[in-house]
């Protein structure tokens, strides 16, 4: 039998820029939407971003997971926790654009963030919120409208 050289590694994550950020915890749909749209400001496409927080939902690392066109954004599952489970993440809250300014979710958004909820649910790392930004300050919360 040939034997095969298998590669030791290890993970890292590597950090791209900082956000300035203050001591408030992300205890509310609104809080979040809040902190997030000024880290992403205004975008004519639509950007997928994870939000990782620790147990008392302080941020730890933002991560963009995807970016789309200006009516669709394409995604996996793992991609979603994979920084959370590098940093250690208590929880995430997950959040995209709507370019056409309105923050309904479409059916697609409805089942990405049930899947998003379940895989959660199995890691261990809760998914806190998804988090759809229109404009104007709009914004739709899945938690509160009783995400299940």
């Amino acid at each position: 039998m040939k034997k095969v050289m298998i590669p030791v590694v290890h993970l890292e994550m590597v950090k791209d820029k900082e956000v300035l950020y203050g001591k408030e915890p992300l205890d509310s749909p609104e809080k979040a939407a809040v902190f997030m749209r000024k880290f992403l400001g205004e975008v004519d496409r639509e950007y997928l971003t994870v939000c990782c927080v620790d147990a008392k939902l302080k941020p730890t690392c933002i991560q963009i997971v995807g970016i789309g066109s200006i009516n669709s954004c394409t995604f996996s599952i793992p991609e979603i926790f994979k920084a959370a489970m590098l940093s250690n993440a208590a929880s995430l809250f997950l959040f995209h654009t709507h370019p056409s300014g309105e923050p309904e979710p479409s059916r697609e958004d409805e089942l990405a963030t049930q899947r998003a909820k379940k895989a959660g649910d199995l890691l261990g790392i809760a998914l806190q919120d998804h988090i759809i930004l229109g404009e104007a300050g709009q914004y739709y919360s899945f938690r509160e409208r009783k995400m299940e």
